[in-house]
C-alpha cells in the first residue's frame, strides 16, 4: 500500500472524519468567546476545557438532599483511600523486588504512552471509560467539597478529539486556596481529598463485579458460542474442508443419527464449548469416523443450516517430535525428540515411502487423515528410517475456532456481535484503569491526592507553632480588573510596600514602576478565618494600568516554626515513593521494554 493511500484512508475514516468535525465545533466556539478567554482552555489538538458555572447548582443539589449521607459516606472514604495509600506501599515494595529477584511480565509496570505501550486501536478503548473515571473523580471532589461549605469556583466540560478518538467528560474547580486555609477543619480537606480516590475505588468494584458477571448480564440478549476462522485442508491434517466455513458459528451439536431433540446448545460461560463436546464428557457421544450435525449460524451469509462433520483421529505424534518445514516445503526438520528430551536436527525427506512435497500436498499432516494409521516411517535426507508409534488420543476435525457472541432476539441481532464484546472491552478498561488510578493517585507525590493526603497527616501529627515572623516578597500579575492581591501567607501582620510594575516598561527607566502610598491598599481578611491575607489597592486615577502589569507586595508574615521539621518528613516520604514507583518503571523497561502496559 503506498503512502498516498494510507494517507487517503486516514482521511476518510469515519472517526477521523468525527473528530475533524469535533474540532471544527470547538474552535467555532472559542471564536465565539474570543473575548471571554477566562471561560475555555485551548490545547489544541489534545483537549478543551469549556468552565462555567451552571454545573454548580447540580452539585449543590445533590450535596445538599441528604448532608448527614453524604457526610459519614466521604469520611468512610478517607479510611478506604488512606487504606490504598499504605496498599500502594506495600505493592510497589514487594513489585520492585520481585523485579529484582525473579522478574517475570506479570509484574511489569510501564506507563500507558498512546504509540509507544498501547496501539491507537486499544487507545480508542480506553478513552471513554478514562473519561468516565475523571468525571466522577472531579464530580466526587465536588460533592464532597460542597458538602463542606467549600465554593466550587467552576465547574466545566472538557473534551478530546484526536484523530480517531472522541469523547467528553466534566472537571470540578474548587478554591484551593480558602480550603488550605484554617477556615476549614482539617477533616474537610481530607474528605475532599480523598472522595474522587474513594469513588474511583468504588468504580473499580462496581466494574470487577460487572466483568466476572458479564455473561449473566448479557445472557438475555446473547449466548457465547464458538466461531469458525478457519477451516484446514487435507494436507494441513483436516477433514471438513469445503463442509464448514469460516465465520460459521457454531449454535449447538448432536450426533447425526439422534433425533433434533438431543441438539446440545454450545454455552461457553457454563462450559459447554466445542472443546468439552469434543472429549466425549457431554450428552453428545460419539466414536471416531461417527458424523456429528453442527446447526450453524454463518454471520456474514445471515444464514442457518445444519452442517455434518466428519470425526477424524487425533494422533499423538505432537506429543513425540517437534517438527518445522524447510522453506521450500520438499523436507521437514525434526527439532526435538521428546522421547529422549534432547535438541536434534533431522532433515526428513519421506514419509512412509512418499517424498514430502508441501506445495503438492503431499505432507505429514495428510497422513494423519488416515483412519487406521498405527506407525510413520520417517526417511532422513541420509536414507535413515525412524519409525514412530502412533496412537490415537482423541477426535480432531481441523478447525481454528475463536469466541463469538450469538445473538438470541432480533434486538441483539441489530446491534450484532460486536456489541458485548466492545461493552466487554470497555468494563475490562473501566476495571484496570479505575483500579490503577485509586492506586497511583494515592500515592504521596505532588499533584496527587494521596500528597494532600500526606500534608494533613503530617500537619496533625506535628502541630503549628506561629511564633516568629518573617518578611516575604509576592508578585502577582494584573488581569486586567482585579485589583485584589491575594497573598502565598496566610498570616499576614503588616504591608510594608505595594509597587507596580508597569508592563512594556524599560529596564532603568525611572517611570517603570510605581510605589503606591499607603491609602491606596488596605490589608483585609478576604478568607474569613480571622487572618488578614489579602492586599485592596486602589489604582490612582491618573494610572493606567496595562494587562499583565505586576503588583509587587513587601510584608511580614507570621511563620510555622514546625514547617521545616514537616517539609523534611513530607519530602522524605515522598522520595521513597518516587522512588518505589520509577524504580518499578525503570526495572519493567530494563527487563520487558516498553511492550507491556500495567495490568
Amino acid at each position: 500500500m503506498s503512502l498516498l493511500n494510507i494517507i487517503t484512508d486516514f482521511i476518510l475514516n469515519p472517526w477521523f472524519i468525527v473528530s475533524l468535525i469535533f474540532w471544527i465545533i470547538v474552535i467555532a466556539l472559542v471564536f465565539a468567546l474570543k473575548n471571554r478567554k477566562e471561560a475555555y482552555s485551548f490545547f489544541f489538538p489534545l483537549l478543551i476545557l469549556f468552565k462555567t458555572k451552571k454545573l454548580n447548582n447540580f452539585i449543590r443539589k445533590i450535596s445538599k438532599k441528604n448532608p448527614r449521607f453524604w457526610r459519614i459516606f466521604w469520611n468512610i472514604g478517607i479510611f478506604v483511600s488512606f487504606g490504598f495509600t499504605i496498599f500502594g506501599f506495600y505493592f510497589f515494595y514487594i513489585n520492585i523486588v520481585t523485579l529484582i529477584l525473579k522478574p517475570s511480565p506479570e509484574n511489569a509496570i510501564t506507563p500507558l504512552i498512546p504509540g509507544v505501550t498501547i496501539d491507537l486501536p486499544t487507545l480508542f478503548y480506553m478513552i471513554l471509560p478514562l473519561l468516565f473515571i475523571m468525571t466522577t473523580h472531579e464530580f466526587a471532589h465536588g460533592i464532597s467539597a460542597n458538602n463542606d461549605g467549600v465554593e466550587i469556583r467552576s465547574t466545566g466540560i472538557m473534551g478530546v478529539g484526536l484523530f480517531f478518538l472522541v469523547g467528553f467528560g466534566a472537571f470540578v474547580e474548587v478554591d484551593e486556596r480558602k480550603l488550605r486555609s484554617s477556615k476549614f477543619h482539617r477533616n474537610t480537606r481530607l474528605r475532599i481529598a480523598a472522595a474522587g480516590t474513594f469513588v474511583n475505588a468504588i468504580t473499580a468494584g462496581i466494574a470487577f463485579l460487572l466483568v466476572i458477571n458479564y455473561a449473566l448480564l448479557v445472557s438475555p440478549f446473547y449466548t457465547q458460542v464458538i466461531q469458525v476462522d478457519s477451516v484446514l485442508p487435507a494436507q494441513d491434517g483436516g477433514f471438513n474442508y469445503g463442509n464448514l466455513e469460516p465465520w460459521d458459528a457454531i449454535v449447538a451439536i448432536k450426533n447425526s443419527e439422534d433425533p433434533d431433540t438431543d441438539f446440545l446448545f454450545l454455552n461457553l460461560n457454563d462450559g459447554i464449548s466445542l472443546t468439552s463436546v469434543l472429549s466425549n464428557t457431554t450428552s453428545v457421544k460419539f466414536s471416531i469416523g461417527d458424523n456429528l450435525t453442527f446447526r450453524t449460524y454463518n454471520s456474514v451469509t445471515d444464514l442457518s443450516s445444519e452442517k455434518n462433520v466428519t470425526l477424524g483421529p487425533r494422533y499423538d505424534i505432537y506429543e513425540k517430535i517437534r517438527f518445522n518445514y524447510i522453506p521450500n516445503g520438499t523436507a521437514i526438520r525434526i527439532t526435538y525428540n521428546f522421547s529422549s528430551s534432547s535438541e536434534t536436527d533431522i532433515l526428513i525427506t519421506e514419509v512412509n515411502g512418499t517424498a514430502i512435497d508441501k506445495l503438492s500436498g503431499d505432507t505429514l499432516e495428510l497422513l494423519l487423515t488416515n483412519f487406521t494409521l498405527k506407525a510413520i516411517n520417517l526417511t532422513s535426507d541420509l536414507g535413515k528410517d525412524y519409525i514412530i508409534d502412533v496412537e490415537v488420543i482423541g477426535v480432531f476435525i481441523g478447525v481454528q475456532s475463536i469466541s463469538y457472541w450469538m445473538h438470541k432476539n432480533d434486538f441483539a441481532k441489530f446491534f450484532t456481535s460486536s456489541w458485548p464484546d466492545f461493552w466487554l472491552r470497555e468494563l475490562v478498561w473501566l476495571f484496570i484503569i479505575s483500579f490503577s488510578i485509586t492506586l497511583f493517585n494515592m500515592m504521596p507525590l505532588p499533584v496527587f491526592d494521596g500528597d494532600r493526603f500526606l500534608k494533613e497527616l503530617v500537619n496533625w501529627k506535628f502541630g503549628e507553632n506561629y511564633s516568629s515572623t518573617r518578611k516575604k516578597k509576592d508578585r502577582l500579575i494584573y488581569k486586567g480588573t482585579d485589583t485584589e492581591c491575594k497573598l502565598t501567607e496566610y498570616r499576614v501582620e503588616s504591608v510594608e510596600s505595594v509597587k507596580i510594575l508597569l508592563k512594556d516598561a524599560q529596564k532603568g527607566d525611572p517611570n517603570s514602576e510605581i510605589l503606591l502610598g499607603k491609602d491606596k491598599y488596605e490589608l483585609v481578611d478576604d478568607i474569613g478565618d480571622g487572618f488578614k491575607d489579602t492586599v485592596l489597592v486602589t489604582l490612582p486615577e491618573t494610572t493606567s494600568l496595562q494587562k499583565d502589569s505586576v503588583f509587587e507586595v513587601t510584608y511580614e508574615y507570621w511563620y510555622d516554626d514546625k514547617r521545616k521539621i514537616k517539609s523534611i518528613v513530607l519530602n522524605t516520604i515522598r522520595i521513597i515513593a518516587l522512588g518505589l514507583i520509577v524504580g518499578n518503571f525503570v526495572l519493567s523497561f530494563i527487563s520487558f521494554g516498553f511492550g507491556l502496559f500495567w495490568l
